[in-house]
């Protein structure tokens, strides 16, 4: 099939149209309680009868090996039973699981639209055809491909061929396979079957969604799954990290508390401030001074006349006294006074 739509050159539209046929034939087999599991291009052959192409799917089954000559691109077992083609092999039958269904034919499907529309699959042939079956596997299972608009965008050395083999332009075809097929390929090849497309007749309906210019159910995985998928697939890595970050968390929970004491501190310091200059702007201090002064001598003159000093001798001693005291700066002990007042308050 794709030898023949590039030795056609058919566009994207008459393409789709065909690989509907090829959907049709897997989704027959399907109903008839056939697996394919070895659906690719060279099993999917292409006629014409009046000008119109045909497909028909062949070989359904997997058949044993004997007498046929192993090529490097086909897997087998050790007892020579084909496995499948790794380029088109879902990551279930690539693991070697026993619990095959009708989706790993589905990736199978998604693989070869992506080669129609692209020109190369998935995954790059020569990468799998030099690697050993442990690494090929993984590959398989965990590698996820580009976006067929990607790989087109960074086919330069290619994409003008691609392009011509589908009857346009580099560009053209890139804005063709943007978006909307896009996401039916890569809801075909998703890793976990149970979001790929449940039957080959969905996947035939969506791409005829899409040529009739309607609304199509694939949709791009959201932030949260891919979220899921990344954990799965690097548990050591993000176990270290989430470590990390949340020592960096508590350190900056502890900072931040801290932070936080030392507003408050400063807040009440700010406030207890704000009253001290209150208080002491509601003080006179030279008349607190002289009022000082006045108590002061009036209290040594009660202490000398409760010593039972003589009146005569009293007087001299408190203009004595008085002399004395005016020495004393009056305003300024007032002033200290009244700050040890306010200290007293608080």
């Amino acid at each position: 099939i794709s030898g023949y739509c590039d030795r056609m050159r058919l566009g994207i539209r008459q393409r789709l149209d065909l690989f509907g046929q090829v959907c049709a034939a897997v989704q027959h087999a399907h109903a008839k309680g056939v697996i394919h599991r070895d659906l690719k291009p060279s099993n999917v052959l292409v006629s014409t009868h009046d000008d119109r192409p045909f497909a028909k799917v062949i070989d359904f089954g997997i058949a044993k090996a004997t007498g046929r000559r192993l090529t490097d691109l086909t897997l087998f077992t050790a007892q020579a039973q084909m496995m499948g083609t790794p380029l088109y092999m879902s990551p279930e039958q690539a693991e070697g699981s026993a619990d095959i269904d009708t989706r790993t034919d589905i990736y199978s499907l998604g693989v070869m639209l992506y080669e129609l529309l692209t020109g190369s699959t998935p995954v790059p042939s020569d990468s799998l055809r030099v690697a050993a079956y442990a690494e090929i596997q993984r590959v398989i299972r965990e590698v996820d491909p580009p976006l067929p608009s990607s790989r087109l965008r960074q086919s330069q050395d290619t994409g003008a061929e691609v392009a011509s083999r589908r009857g346009t332009e580099p560009r053209t075809l890139t804005r063709q396979v943007r978006g909307e097929l896009d996401w039916i390929v890569m809801k075909a090849l998703d890793k976990d079957r149970a979001r790929r497309y449940e039957t080959a007749n969905g996947l035939a309906m969506d791409i005829r969604r899409f040529l009739d210019g309607e609304p199509v159910l694939a949709a791009p995985p959201g932030a949260g799954y891919r979220a899921r998928k990344f954990v799965r697939r690097h548990k050591g890595a993000v176990a270290a990290t989430a470590l990390v970050a949340a020592s960096l968390l508590a350190g900056i929970g502890s900072f931040a508390w801290q932070a936080r004491i030392a507003r408050e501190r400063a807040a009440q310091l700010e406030l207890v401030s704000k009253f001290q200059a209150e208080m002491l702007s509601q003080v006179d201090p030279t008349r607190a001074g002289e009022l000082l002064g006045e108590d002061v001598i009036a209290r040594h003159a009660a202490g000398l006349e409760a010593a039972g000093v003589p009146a005569a001798d009293r007087a001299a001693e408190v203009q004595a006294f008085a002399m004395q005291w005016a020495r004393v700066n009056a305003t300024y002990a007032a002033s200290y006074m009244a700050l040890i007042a306010v200290g007293l308050v608080l």
